[in-house]
């Protein structure tokens, strides 16, 4: 009588699942965790999902192998210090725009920087005068004066009563110079 070889149907399964870990462990430096911490086997029916790789609907056995990722990150310097920075600037109106050009300057340290709000006072056709405000900011890297120019939208048929400076802040990037 002739011995009975088993099904290679419960074999197959177990063999292709040991090769994807011995895959899994050649990829893993030596001080990693054991390989079977990172592949996990879910043996219940898998519904295929757009975007993911092959898939056979309705298949029994799934294999999920995971990696791990090392990302960098550079992180910029913090400001150390403030600082008192003054803002010199010319406007005038043309046409729906107030133009506006300066300089910001700052004696105390050279790598600085700062924000600052244009107040733009208009008087429409009606008489009645808006105060329309322009967030700016600004930095640099040396001790020149750091010199602007914009172009503020101030809207059709009005006039420019004037434009003022609000709340100018400055903070030295690295430590502040010994007058």
């Amino acid at each position: 009588m002739a011995t009975r070889s088993r099904s290679t149907r419960f074999v197959s399964p177990l063999l292709l699942l040991a090769l994807v870990g011995l895959a899994a462990a050649a990829d893993d430096p030596k001080d990693a965790q054991p390989p079977s911490s990172r592949v996990t086997v879910n043996k219940e029916r898998v519904k295929c999902e757009l975007g993911r790789g092959p898939c056979v609907e309705g298949s029994n056995t799934q294999v999920v192998v995971e990696q791990d990722v090392t990302v960098k990150l550079e992180i910029k310097q913090k400001p150390t210090g403030a600082c008192e920075a003054t803002i010199n600037f010319d406007y005038q109106q043309r046409d729906t725009f107030a133009h506006v050009a300066g300089a910001i300057e700052n004696a105390q340290c050279a790598a600085s920087g700062g924000d600052y709000v244009l107040a733009v006072a208009v008087r429409d056709a009606k008489g009645e005068v808006t105060t329309l405000e322009f967030p700016q900011q600004w930095a640099r890297s040396d001790a020149d004066p750091v010199k602007f120019t914009h172009d503020l939208p101030i809207g059709p048929n009005v006039d420019l009563q004037n434009i003022r400076l609000r709340r100018l802040r400055c903070t030295c990037t690295e430590p502040a110079e010994k007058p």
